[in-house]
């Protein structure tokens, strides 16, 4: 080899030892960046040159130094797949954990400490009255302590709605960044096709940023991918395709015109048709992202994600005590898959234990909401009905001007009874076993009227709100609270009502409400509470468990990852001077060439 030609070999160590010093540069520099993956210097020897051939031996040839064959992307296909596994179900539990610690604020230390204490103050002020009925005292203390049951109530339970209406934001958030991340990861596999499809450079800071939105996707759900010969990364979310060769696809959202709830869905798969008016009609049912009603298991990989956590957390619409008692509205009969009130009737009990089991029990926030609501409907519904029974409409002993029962609790926009004239309804009401409470014509003409007690679910109309003595409607009579004496447990001959008090006082005491239809034991107005304040703290517990175990296991998956992706310091100096000695013994080389050339021309001269 010529000296000439060994001032090539210099030049290239020159240049390879530069390229491997850039390397190690970018490793230490981003050494903390989030994401990226350590860069690992390959080296290979160039062309070489032929001398000689002979038959016997080998062929006698000289190299022409070194180059930079490639700059590796170190990583491990199973380390990321378990750490992306893990980070799913971590996702999952814990925003299934902090959606219980939202409920336990609600029920304890903000509102529900005082539902709480209002609950109790209803019972005392009850018993003090059943003790001095005619004192005006107790009754105001009675009227006073309702009206603080009620506003409590319907303090809890629209903090229950509004954080229901927080997570459907939720949702409508991760779904956008969803959508983000799958366009983000088609414009990264074109661009790293572009760069890689030569076969000499590769797009390693490029892969590091697909590759960290691919962690942040698993953090939403249950994901697989691949990486095809042409560089791109295909993905599939919750088993249907979202990122593939053809693009990305998108996740769209249907909301709901009655609760705007959010329903995340696939758009290539949904069906569109165009109604009688022409206008568009969009089917989702078979392209939901998410099957709700699977029973989540960790062996069935159902317990993965934090969409799927936000979406049964959140739940399809507002519960309330409906969606625990034996009545069927329509949505039940559609949702049991029924077609007639006949079929369900057969076995009512075991209908509804199915209903809530499938479309109750597995949302934190629409099994709370109809438990506290079932409570609360109970409640009124027991002291109202006292109140009523012991109604007088002859001597309008607890009655209203107008004849009707006197109630305490009353609904927002309509009275809890419905009044009747007709003789043929009138009969009919009475064969239905109805509530009916007769008064005499205001004329006094002598005919009569009937007032029907329709606070019992009406199976005839079960959309009417009327049937929905709950807390979204609730209220105080704000004529009692204005005059606490109108309730004056006296009758027309001046006598004490004793026994109205007490009987309030034993309603309220052996008055028997199952938790839910799953419960095989009833309970007490205040056990019941306590009941569902330890339902939510046990399902807290289970949640946190398992929530930090999840967390130790991300941790474990990430530290393993790491010890492959990650950037040593140590071991990086270790390369710099490496290749700080190679760069310098090149140079030198190239001295020494130098000067023999110098020699060489000095003596030709």
């Amino acid at each position: 080899m010529s000296l000439f030609g060994g001032l090539y070999v210099g030049k290239s160590g020159l240049q390879t030892s530069q390229n491997a010093l850039n390397t190690v540069a970018h490793n230490l520099s981003n050494q903390n960046t989030t994401g990226y993956v350590r860069q690992q210097v390959a080296m290979t020897d160039t062309y070489y040159n032929t001398i000689s051939t002979t038959k016997a031996i080998s062929n006698s040839q000289t190299g022409d130094g070194v180059r930079y064959s490639e700059v590796r992307h170190i990583r491990d296909y199973f380390f990321d797949m378990k750490y992306r596994e893990e980070s799913g179900r971590y996702s999952f539990y814990e925003t299934s954990y902090s959606t219980t610690l939202e409920i336990e604020d609600i029920l304890g230390e903000l509102d529900g400490a005082a539902f709480k204490d209002s609950l109790d103050g209803l019972w005392t002020a009850m018993e003090e009255l059943s003790k001095t009925p005619s004192d005006s005292t107790y009754m105001s203390m009675l009227v006073s302590k309702a009206a603080s049951f009620v506003q409590n109530a319907t303090s809890v339970y629209q903090s229950f709605i509004e954080y229901q209406d927080n997570l459907n934001l939720q949702i409508k958030d991760a779904v956008d960044e969803i959508n983000a991340i799958g366009t983000r990861i088609d414009e990264l596999n074109k661009k790293i096709s572009m760069i890689e499809t030569g076969g000499i450079e590769k797009a390693n800071d490029l892969r590091d940023e697909r590759d960290l939105l691919i962690d942040t996707l698993a953090g939403y759900g249950n994901i697989t991918y691949s990486e095809d010969a042409n560089s791109r990364v295909t993905v599939r979310f919750n088993g249907t395709d979202f990122v593939t060769d053809a693009g990305a696809y998108k996740m769209g959202l249907q909301q709901d015109d009655e609760t705007g709830f959010y329903t995340p869905y696939w758009e290539q798969n949904a069906i569109k048709t165009t109604d009688g008016n022409g206008r568009e009609v969009l089917d989702i049912s078979v392209a939901h992202v998410f099957k709700l009603s699977e029973t989540i298991s960790t062996d069935a990989g159902t317990d993965v994600g934090g969409l799927r956590a936000l979406l049964l957390a959140r739940g399809d619409h507002v519960a309330n005590f409906l969606d625990l008692s034996n009545n069927a509205t329509q949505k039940k009969l559609d949702a049991l898959k029924l077609n007639s009130i006949d079929e369900y009737n057969k076995d009512p009990e075991g209908y509804e234990q199915k209903y809530y089991n499938d479309n109750i029990a597995n949302s934190l926030m629409m099994n709370i909401e109809a438990e506290f609501d079932n409570l609360v409907h109970a409640v009124v519904t027991k002291v109202n009905e006292v109140l009523a029974d012991n109604c007088d409409p002859k001597s309008g002993y607890l009655c209203n001007d107008d004849g009707t029962p006197m109630q305490l609790f009353l609904k927002g926009s309509y009275t809890p009874y419905e009044k009747i004239t007709d003789k043929n309804e009138i009969q009919a009401a009475k064969d239905s076993g109805a509530k009916l409470y007769e008064i005499y014509d205001e004329n006094g003409n002598g005919t009569r009227t009937y007032w029907k007690y329709v606070e019992e679910y009406d199976a005839s109309d079960p959309d009417s709100r009327k049937n929905l003595y709950n807390c979204a409607n609730l209220k105080i009579n704000q004529e009692l609270v204005q005059t606490p004496s109108k309730l004056g447990f006296v009758k027309e001959d001046g006598s004490t009502d004793y026994s109205l008090g007490k009987q309030l006082l034993k309603a309220f005491e052996d008055a028997e409400i199952y938790i839910n239809p799953n419960a095989t034991k009833a309970s007490s107005f205040e056990n019941c509470y306590t009941e569902i304040v330890n339902q939510m703290s046990t399902m807290g517990n289970v949640f946190k468990d398992v929530y930090e175990y999840q967390q130790l296991a991300v941790e474990q998956a990430e530290s393993n990852r790491q010890s492959v992706i990650g950037v040593s310091s140590d071991e990086e100096l270790e390369h710099m001077i490496m290749y700080q000695n190679a760069y310098n013994a090149a140079s030198r080389y190239i001295n020494v060439i130098n000067t023999l050339l110098d020699s060489v021309i000095s003596m030709a001269q």
